[in-house]
């Protein structure tokens, strides 16, 4: 659960940095799910990695 609110956090803090940049909206959704993404199953590949 934890590393769920984090993606979310994380990932509209992302959104929200792109947007402020003045990207368009493809960019700002896509750099939220995608660092979203990252955190919730990012944690399973480096484990598999390492």
């Amino acid at each position: 659960m934890n590393r769920f609110a984090l993606g979310l956090v994380f990932g509209a803090a992302g959104s929200g940095i792109a947007y402020a940049a003045g990207a368009n909206t493809y960019w700002t959704v896509g750099v939220g799910v995608i660092i979203a993404c990252l955190i919730w199953f990012g944690e399973l590949v480096l484990d598999d990695w390492l």
